[in-house]
């Protein structure tokens, strides 16, 4: 893949090396929290009851019933990230592709980090060179 090709990318994953990463986040995290940004509401359709981000960090409406039932049966895993997440979100980088040599090497660490912006942004704290 040319390296053009690597770089048009959306919020939430790189694609610069061979690796390509996706920043995941479980709503888990989100009701751990408390944050304030997860909503639900019950469809008066189907009288399903959904959750989502205000701010669309992910974009998805999780139903809560096989949300909980997933939670049960070994956990409901990761949503990808549609937007930079917030300062008090957990999230996750996957990668698609383990390999080694110069094609699978890093080349954009930040994309680990949490937003710097706004007032409330910090720099994670990262321990891969680290111990």
């Amino acid at each position: 893949m040319a390296p053009a090709q690597r770089e048009a990318t959306k919020h939430g994953e790189c694609r610069r090396c061979g690796a390509f990463c996706d920043k995941l986040i479980e709503p888990r995290g989100c009701i751990e929290l408390g944050c304030p940004q997860l909503y639900s509401y019950v469809d008066h359709f189907t009288g399903n009851r959904y959750m989502g981000c205000l701010r669309k960090v992910f974009r998805a409406e999780v139903d809560v019933e096989m949300f909980e039932l997933a939670e049960r049966s070994g956990g409901y895993g990761g949503l990808k990230l549609s937007r930079q997440p917030l300062p008090q979100c957990q999230f996750t980088v996957e990668t698609a592709y383990d390999g080694q040599g110069q094609d699978f090497a890093c080349v954009n660490p930040r994309f680990f980090d949490c937003s710097e912006a706004g007032p409330d942004g910090f720099r994670a704290f990262d321990l891969r060179n680290a111990l």
